[in-house]
């Protein structure tokens, strides 16, 4: 097992690829396609994300990894002893690994081999995972920051909002990069 991805399930990208628009990049210097997870990240959108120097990443450059993450994101209406609040809960979760080679600025390969770093292509997605929650019910302990009752009498759905993110990863620390909210229902 890789340690640049601790998981291995396999997802079909047409699960997930349904329904996720195109996001403006937080630079002109990102390109990416949800839908078939591919695109390119210049070095300077990496660097800038992890404070590094050209040298850091250049040498970090083969461990680290990407991953597009996406959701479902719910907003109910929820009463217990008749106080009403909103709860947001999260439906749908999922995080797909992302394969993201270093290209050199003299061709494909890693810093080091053959010329300065340019960035990194990203070519589909290889691993992933996804869940999904049960909603707040009738009948349902109340949440804990909310017990005036300690079952919930009344629940309704108001909105939905899905989204998705690419985020880059060096160990134990992950960076958003781009992050899209594709509506709302």
């Amino acid at each position: 097992m890789s340690p640049r991805c601790p998981f291995r399930l396999a997802v079909a990208s047409t699960m997930v690829a349904a329904g996720l628009a195109f996001g403006a990049p937080a630079s002109a210097s990102v390109t990416y396609d949800p839908a078939t997870q591919i695109g390119f990240v210049d070095r300077g959108d990496v660097r800038k994300a992890f404070g590094w120097t050209d040298e850091v990443l250049a040498s970090r450059a083969p461990d680290i990894a990407f991953d597009h993450n996406f959701w479902t994101d719910d907003t109910y209406s929820v009463s217990c002893a008749g106080k009403a609040f909103v709860v947001v809960h999260q439906r749908e979760f999922g995080r797909l690994a992302l394969t993201g080679a270093p290209e050199s600025h003299r061709g494909r390969g890693a810093a080091g081999y053959g010329g300065k770093l340019k960035g990194f292509r990203l070519t589909g997605a290889h691993a992933g995972i996804s869940g999904t929650s049960m909603p707040p019910t009738v009948g349902q302990p109340c949440p804990r920051d909310r017990e005036p009752s300690p079952t919930i009498g009344r629940a309704r759905l108001v909105s939905s909002a899905t989204g998705w993110s690419l985020a880059a990863g060096f160990g134990d620390v992950s960076r958003e990069l781009l992050r899209q909210p594709s509506g709302k229902r």
